[in-house]
């Protein structure tokens, strides 16, 4: 009964629990790598409009909404979120690197957080309706979101073109986490439009895998 609490073994078979939990942890390595790298490069290699987008989802999903997973992970999504914390910190301060038009950076802070607040009152209408009576998990806002950066990371990485601010283990740890919970959602989701974005994303993060080594390699 006490493992039940923590993982929801009468909803979610324990092959889904592995795959999902693994590439949960795929991600807190994804963090703690871009992390370590905003105070080495003073750059954060994600794009900051996902980060944003990022920070409302884990926020919502840890404190408004509750996964019915187990508390193992309603507390693996609220590590998620502190340790975006320091991510949001870093884009906050050193995120208007990533605009190429001059004239837009000295705004770059009111474009930041208006784009935060945006993204809490459209997840928080989206989750409500859409996510958390369906998937109860997150499943499909998070992809949603992951397309999104899955799309983003290409053109910010190939725009900056100075590729060693952008790190191949973190690129290797966001697609292979990603993957094993898109491996989860084809177990235990029969939904066309989720599992639609779960090959989406694996096709981007390959592309993204691919040209990032191609680029250090030259």
């Amino acid at each position: 009964m006490l493992l039940n609490i923590w993982f929801n073994l009468l909803d979610y078979t324990l092959t889904e629990h592995i795959f999902f939990a693994i590439g949960c942890i795929g991600w807190v390595v994804v963090y703690a790598i871009v992390i370590s790298n905003i105070q080495k490069h003073r750059f954060v290699e994600v794009p900051f409009i996902a980060i944003t987008a990022n920070f409302a989802w884990e926020f919502l999903w840890s404190f408004v909404f509750m996964t019915n997973m187990g508390l193992a992970y309603v507390w693996g999504y609220r590590i998620w979120f502190f340790m975006d914390c320091w991510i949001v910190y870093g884009a906050f301060r050193y995120g208007a690197s990533q605009m190429s038009i001059e004239r837009w950076k000295p705004y770059f802070h009111y474009i930041f957080l208006g784009a935060l607040a945006a993204w809490f009152v459209m997840l928080y209408g989206y989750i409500k309706v859409y996510d958390a009576p369906v998937t109860q998990m997150g499943a499909n806002s998070g992809y949603i979101l992951n397309v999104m950066m899955s799309a983003l990371y290409i053109p910010l990485m190939w725009r900056l073109f100075g590729t060693e601010r952008f790190s191949i283990p973190a690129a290797w740890a966001k697609g292979l986490g990603t993957l094993l919970i898109s491996v989860f959602c084809f177990l235990k989701f029969f939904d066309l439009f989720l599992l639609s974005m779960c090959v989406v994303t694996a096709i981007l993060d390959g592309i993204y895998i691919w040209l990032i080594t191609q680029k250090q390699q030259n």
